[in-house]
């Protein structure tokens, strides 16, 4: 039988979620490693679709080596940039257990798995990478900004994601003088969303982060 023949069924199971049946369907190394969609995913970025551990528990224990160009899909995420995508923490921390040189990986985007946790308002992610992580991997400067010059708070703000700026402001405060391409720095950009201040967190998060900002600048 043709090998693309053999990934039908559990290309099929991913999509269904039937996370078991993917388990039985892909006990062979090859099939764990081998691109099953468009966009390059092999069953590991697809795996954390889960919510929880498995199977992706089962799959990384199922391979012996897997070829960089395979652990890349075509937008450049590893597995653990998919993690932190869709919030799952659980697989986060096998992921990191597994690879952990893969937290200050860059996507084609210049964008780590922090960053992608942050933009997409995952705070317990964002809290495991900053507090829980080794400083060499937690304060890499390449997880501050994107390849476009974005910042990382500029991207949580812009995703309204309120609590996770808190957070990324607690950890380092020189993170709100930082500036996009534009010259536009975390309170520029929250001043240009007048939509936000709607749900009244934004005010809270005002008060706080100009309070961190002369706490570091006292002067000013």
């Amino acid at each position: 039988m043709d090998f693309l023949m053999t990934m039908i069924e559990p290309y099929r199971a991913v999509i269904k979620e039937e996370w078991k049946k993917v388990k039985e369907e892909l006990k062979d190394e090859t099939k764990i490693v081998f691109p099953m969609t468009a966009s390059r995913d092999t069953a590991l970025h697809l795996a954390v679709y889960s919510g929880g551990e498995e199977p992706l528990r089962t799959l990384l224990v199922g391979i012996f080596e897997m070829d960089e160009a395979f652990w890349r899909n075509s937008a450049g995420n590893t597995p653990l940039h998919e993690a932190a995508t869709v919030g799952n923490l659980a697989a986060v921390k096998l992921l990191v257990e597994y690879k952990k040189e893969d937290l200050v990986a860059e996507n084609i985007y210049g964008e780590t798995p922090l960053f992608r946790a942050a933009r997409c308002g995952h705070l317990e992610i964002v809290n495991y990478i900053l507090e829980d992580c080794e400083d060499f991997f937690s304060r890499c400067s390449r997880h501050w900004t994107n390849r476009k010059g974005n910042p990382i708070i500029h991207a949580a703000i812009q995703s309204q994601k309120f609590d996770v700026v808190l957070k990324l402001t607690e950890f380092d405060k020189s993170l709100l003088e930082m500036t996009n391409l534009e010259g536009k720095t975390a309170l520029h950009v929250l001043a240009n969303m007048p939509s936000a201040f709607q749900s009244g967190y934004p005010m809270k998060f005002f008060e706080s982060i100009i309070y961190n900002r002369k706490t570091q600048n006292p002067s000013s």
